[in-house]
C-alpha cells in the first residue's frame, strides 16, 4: 500500500490538531487575582478557566479534526471504487440500461450480452431489425457516448465505451 503525499499531510495535520485540542481541553489557562498592598503583591485567588483565545483554539482544532477525519474516511472509499474498474463499468452499464428505452435498450443489451463487443452484422441478425435501423440506433448510442464503432472489413465492430463517464 502506497501513501500519497496529500494523505500523509492530512494525517499529520489530523495528529497535530488532535494533540492541540486535547491539550487545550485538559489544560485551561490559569488566572490569578493579585492585590498589591504596600509594595507586596498578594495572590487573593487563583483559578483555571478557558479564555477567549482558548475557545478559538478549541473551535479551530475541532474543525480541522473533523475536516481531516472526513477526508481520510471518504477518500479511501472513493479510491477503492476507482481501483475496481470492472465494478465501475458494470454499474455504468446498469445505469445506461435504465436510461435507454425500446429499440436502443434492446440493441445495447445485445452488445452487453455478447461480452461488450459484437459485429454490426450480428446485431442485424440477432435483433431482426433492418440494417438501416440498426445503423441509426448505433449512431444514437455512439452520440450518447455509450458505444464505439470501429471499421471491421465490410462491417463495423461495436464495443461498449469503457470510458463512458468521460465521454461527451
Amino acid at each position: 500500500m502506497r501513501i500519497s503525499l496529500k494523505d500523509l499531510a492530512v494525517s499529520i495535520l489530523l495528529l497535530i490538531s488532535s494533540f492541540i485540542l486535547v491539550n487545550k481541553l485538559l489544560n485551561p489557562t490559569p488566572i490569578q487575582i493579585i492585590v498589591s498592598s504596600e509594595g507586596q503583591p498578594i495572590v487573593v485567588r487563583e483559578f483555571v478557566t478557558y479564555t477567549l483565545i482558548d475557545v478559538i483554539v478549541v473551535v479551530a482544532s475541532t474543525i480541522i479534526v473533523c475536516m481531516t477525519s472526513f477526508y481520510i474516511l471518504f477518500s479511501t472509499r472513493l479510491e477503492g471504487k476507482a481501483l475496481n474498474p470492472s465494478n465501475s463499468i458494470e454499474s455504468d452499464i446498469k445505469f445506461a440500461l435504465r436510461l435507454l428505452e425500446g429499440d436502443q435498450k434492446k440493441i445495447f443489451l445485445l452488445i452487453v450480452e455478447s461480452g461488450g463487443s459484437i459485429l454490426q452484422s450480428e446485431i442485424v441478425e440477432k435483433s431482426g431489425f433492418s440494417n438501416a435501423k440498426v445503423t441509426r440506433i448505433l449512431s444514437e448510442l455512439e452520440s450518447k457516448g455509450l458505444i464505439i464503432k470501429r471499421r471491421y472489413g465490410m462491417t463495423n465492430k461495436i464495443e461498449i465505451n469503457r470510458e463512458m463517464r468521460t465521454a461527451k
